[in-house]
């Protein structure tokens, strides 16, 4: 799952996205990957403010 730190304003939509996958019965059980898209940006927030939000 891909998430853009560097956009704030749609963090609550990813972040409900991301529970509705993770709700899902036919992915429970699979491993998840999720990576923090254009991290180097001055804006984005760092590992723990994605791990927070």
């Amino acid at each position: 799952y891909v998430v853009d730190a560097a956009d704030r304003d749609n963090l609550t939509t990813s972040r409900n996205e991301l529970h509705d996958l993770l709700s899902k019965p036919s992915l429970s059980g699979i491993p998840l990957l999720v990576l923090g898209n254009k991290i180097d940006k001055p804006e984005a927030l760092s590992m723990q403010g994605l791990t927070d939000a």
